[in-house]
């Protein structure tokens, strides 16, 4: 299914979203929350079946060896993006009305800051990238076994996901 194929869906697509409540709950699990992963991934690489960003960003990674910058944000990133883009779409789709009544943004991707009472985007509830380091490491081997050149072993290591040799 190509971007624009995949936006529309069979069943209206993502034109449900402007369609029904304006400030309507999205979850990973949703319709158009899948069509939107989907067309992320196409985004990244046309030519993909995989309908999973974090699918997409392993593959692009290790196999394809694109740099970070170059790979799909994780879904959970994607999610709450998506969700300060429905509160504000939201507020764009009621603002016709005489008095607006949006709801809190706590729970569209923001969160309040309380010592400064201020509204801060939420970029993701993952851990902190630091802290998952060790899953971040890959080695440069081609073969199924590693040989005593694996950076992986050297630093005494096992091989991650990542790893395009997949050794043990």
């Amino acid at each position: 299914m190509g971007g624009l194929e995949c936006l529309r869906g069979g069943d209206g697509g993502l034109q449900q979203l402007h369609e029904s409540h304006p400030y309507m709950t999205v979850t990973v699990n949703c319709k158009q929350f899948q069509l939107l992963e989907r067309f992320t991934v196409i985004i990244y690489n046309k030519t993909s079946n995989l309908d999973s960003v974090n699918e997409a960003r392993r593959e692009l990674f290790s196999q394809k060896n694109r740099p970070m910058e170059k790979i799909p944000p994780t879904q959970e990133a994607l999610l709450q993006h998506t969700l300060r883009a429905v509160y504000q779409a939201g507020i764009w789709a009621t603002s016709d009305q005489c008095e607006q009544k949006p709801p809190t943004p706590e729970g569209f991707g923001w969160t309040l800051e309380s010592a400064t009472k201020t509204w801060r985007p939420v970029w993701s509830n993952l851990p902190v990238a630091s802290q998952a380091c060790s899953e971040l490491v890959k080695c440069g081997c081609k073969s199924a076994t590693c040989g005593g050149r694996c950076s992986c072993k050297k630093a005494q290591w096992k091989c991650t996901e990542l790893c395009s040799c997949q050794c043990e």
